[in-house]
């Protein structure tokens, strides 16, 4: 059964370029996933919530460029109610 996971990584400025060409040639499990990225905003990396069946499953199924400095986290992800 395939679990939720938090993919977090970080990188050095200069990693940027090479990360960024990946999304030219993503598996086709990665198309139209979300991709939250702040390098813009001066903080290098990306986070994307992802399922797989464990962290290393997740991470290899990542191009190459964009495994270096990353992990992935087992999560729950729950609803927020007010009251």
């Amino acid at each position: 059964m395939a679990q939720k996971y938090m993919v977090v990584n970080r990188h050095e400025p200069d990693y940027c370029e090479p990360m960024e060409a990946a999304l030219t040639h993503l598996p086709e499990h990665l198309e139209g996933q979300d991709l939250f990225c702040p390098c813009p905003y001066g903080e290098h990396g990306f986070y994307m919530i992802l399922e797989g069946e464990s962290s290393e499953a997740v991470i290899e199924g990542l191009p190459v460029e964009m495994r270096l400095g990353t992990r992935a986290v087992p999560i729950e992800v729950l609803k927020l109610s007010g009251g």
